[in-house]
């Protein structure tokens, strides 16, 4: 299965504007005495140096805004220099340092951010960089003031930037919503949960929700929590995969595959920010696109414990070579690829080779073409939803059509005409598949779909 968001960041979230000013009493104080004139001196040249200014001679007080700007200067730097020492800190796994840089008063914040530097301890980090994206923070807060107090707190735009040593080109960017209190003149990180009810939740990465295990294979980076028999027989089987892949893809692509293993398929969908129902799914790959060329993207393979630890060895071979021609294929396949042939690309290469009869493999749509419901049309892009009952039935539709385009025009056309279709700049798909299908194979869709719909009734039925 194949999921991508095309952003730079993780969902964008709401910001309000607000400028916070702290002054301290007995900043400054002005003289005001009365004096005689005093005559004007000469402006300083290289030669002459300028008149000191007499004893408690006036001087304008500075303004309000003026004061206001240097308060916001010296908490912007103070904020920067926290989060450059943070980042700092995880890169060197400096563990004192990192926690120096969190309120004291704040005892769970305090916990948890000892615990996720402890679980990174197996991560390979190669970046990590917190910045502000810019300097105002959120507006006021009744709430906050109340528990920090005014002019004590600000919770300007956080990001987080990081990438996986030897897997990542381009590194991960998260929005992270943060609270910066002011304590005895330090500003430290207070909060990061104060605005997760106001939809400012910080992203958990697998390390906030527990330890971390890495197990390594062969261009394979595995992250779970425990270093599980499921674990490496997860690095294994992708590890095997990636030839399988290059065999019929070809090797214009990374190669490097990072796969996760979260404890659960809530965890799983609570990683990719996702509501969807993977109670039938064994695992998804996801492309986190960095601009809008989609040339760049954070590449993961998640899989479903729940679903996965329920196969058989080769249903995992099958499953995970699915999901690295997904990896493989990610950069060429555009918008206008349909998601049956998307799925059925990759079901085409992970069932390759593999000596399963037809009526195991396709049983669901066997099931179905045996009591007389052949299918009509392709599946589109929404019965790929894990919540559809007939979600089974869509994965074995796709596959065999694209094994019939395999079996009439063969693999190289098949891999051209995805390639074409996936380059195509055409805003309406079925269009584009239309012109596609008529310039690589000379039919349109209605004789795919009908030659496709005799083969299932022949092999089938």
């Amino acid at each position: 299965m194949k999921l991508s968001r095309a952003t730079g960041t993780r969902s964008t979230r709401l910001v309000a504007f607000a400028v916070v000013l702290q002054l301290s009493m007995g900043l400054l104080s002005v003289a005001v005495v009365d004096q005689p004139d005093v005559q004007r001196q000469p402006a300083a040249t290289p030669s002459t140096a300028p008149e000191p200014r007499a004893a408690g001679a006036q001087r304008a007080a500075p303004s309000a805004a003026e004061l206001e700007r240097a308060a916001d200067t010296e908490r912007k730097g103070q904020v920067e220099r926290l989060l450059a020492a943070r980042s700092a800190a995880i890169l060197g796994r400096d563990r004192t340092a990192f926690l120096a840089t969190v309120d004291p008063r704040a005892a769970a914040l305090q916990a948890r951010q000892a615990a996720m530097f402890d679980a990174l301890a197996a991560v390979p980090i190669g970046t990590w960089k917190y910045g502000l994206t810019q300097r105002s923070g959120r507006a006021a807060d009744a709430a906050l003031d109340l528990r920090y107090g005014r002019g004590l707190w600000w919770a300007p735009p956080v990001t987080l930037s990081y990438g996986l040593a030897g897997f990542d080109d381009i590194p991960t960017i998260d929005k992270h919503h943060l609270t910066f209190v002011r304590r005895d003149g330090r500003w430290l990180l207070g909060a990061d949960d104060d605005f997760d009810a106001v939809g400012g939740r910080t992203p958990r990465a697998l390390w906030e929700r527990g330890p971390v295990a890495a197990v390594r294979a062969p261009g394979v980076l595995a992250l779970g929590h425990e270093d599980t028999s499921v674990l490496r027989n997860v690095a294994s089987l992708t590890s095997a995969a990636i030839p399988r892949v290059n065999e019929v893809w070809g090797e214009q692509w990374g190669k490097r595959v990072v796969v996760i293993v979260p404890s659960s398929a809530q965890e799983m969908a609570s990683l990719i920010d996702s509501t969807q129902d993977f109670s039938q799914i064994a695992a998804v790959a996801t492309a986190e696109v960095s601009d809008a060329s989609g040339e760049d993207a954070i590449e993961r393979i998640l899989v479903n414990p729940d679903t996965f630890t329920k196969l058989g060895q080769l249903g995992r071979r099958v499953v995970l070579t699915h999901e690295v021609t997904h990896v493989a294929a990610r950069r060429v396949t555009g918008p206008a690829v349909p998601a049956w042939l998307a799925e059925g690309l990759a079901d085409y290469v992970g069932y390759k080779d593999v000596k399963v009869p037809l009526s195991v493999a396709a049983r669901n749509l066997r099931k179905d073409v045996r009591a007389g419901r052949l299918p009509t049309a392709l599946p589109t892009d929404e019965a790929f939803n894990g919540g559809n009952p007939a979600l089974a039935q869509a994965y074995e539709q796709s596959w065999l059509a694209v094994r019939l385009l395999v079996e009439r025009y063969g693999e190289a056309e098949l891999l051209a005409f995805y390639r074409a279709v996936g380059a195509s700049e055409g805003s309406d798909s079925s269009v584009v598949l239309s012109t596609e299908l008529r310039d690589a194979f000379g039919i349109d869709d209605v004789r795919l779909i009908a030659d496709w719909r005799a083969a299932l009734q022949r092999q089938l039925g």
